[in-house]
């Protein structure tokens, strides 16, 4: 199945700002299926949104699905 990424905020493995790319995962992948894919370390997402929705590591996945990883908000 096909999915879109999109990162937004810092995510340390991935360069600077938002990226949007296109993921092939197998039928019934779950989000952290998907990071591992994207060689993302867990400790470096702060919020999870699937379609709009609030979502977690272990929500499951369906094709055309829009999931986004938010690096955590930081500040002093």
């Amino acid at each position: 199945m096909i999915i879109q990424v999109t990162t937004v905020g810092t995510l340390k493995t991935l360069e600077e700002g938002s990226r949007i790319e296109t993921l092939e995962l197998a039928p019934g992948s779950s989000v952290a299926q998907a990071i591992a894919l994207l060689k993302i370390q867990d400790w470096e997402i702060g919020f999870i949104k699937i379609n709009g929705q609030t979502g977690s590591r272990e929500s499951l996945l369906k094709e055309n699905d829009e999931l986004i990883l938010i690096a955590p908000l930081v500040g002093g």
